[in-house]
């Protein structure tokens, strides 16, 4: 049980998502199901919070950015430098499939493509959060199984130790 825990915690982080969460569970001996299910659950988990909140947050960042000076400042900096950054990196996709390339980006197994960039993204984009919900969904699952299908191909690969 904890060994699951491990991998749905390991999955919401934003570093790691379904990326880092996958080889954690098979590092940790956990059923290739047990970490699918972890991984994938752990992931979807951040979204409805995340498309929720940002419109909140983002007026709230926006009012420290204005006051100047101090932590908050930095910090509102930081968060417009990376809606900033989602929005160029997923535009391309959504411009070009709609909801289906936000799905595509979020399903591409690279760092900066998973469920915390594409609901940045989708929120910047000014996606509807239904539509961006099923879309970053659709890409985390999609991803899993990329993923999971790289593990278990690197898995199968026999060992040149002795």
């Amino acid at each position: 049980m904890r060994e699951a825990l491990a991998v749905f915690i390991a999955a919401l982080l934003p570093l790691s998502e379904v990326r880092g969460a996958i080889p954690l569970g098979v590092v940790l001996g956990l059923s290739p199901a047990a970490t699918l299910a972890a991984a994938v659950l752990g992931n979807m988990a951040v979204v409805p919070p995340l498309l929720a909140l940002l419109s909140g947050l983002e007026a709230l960042l926006a009012k420290r950015l204005e006051a100047g000076g101090g932590f908050l400042h930095g910090l509102s900096s930081t968060y417009f430098k990376l809606v900033t950054r989602a929005r160029i990196r997923a535009k391309p996709y959504v411009n070009r499939y709609g909801a289906l390339g936000l799905a595509v980006f979020t399903a591409i197994p690279l760092p900066l493509t998973g469920a915390w960039t594409a609901s940045l993204a989708a929120h910047a984009l000014g996606m509807d959060r239904r539509v961006a919900l099923l879309s970053i969904w659709l890409g985390v699952l999609v991803a899993a199984l990329i993923v999971a299908g790289l593990v278990g191909l690197l898995a199968g690969l026999p060992s040149s130790a002795p």
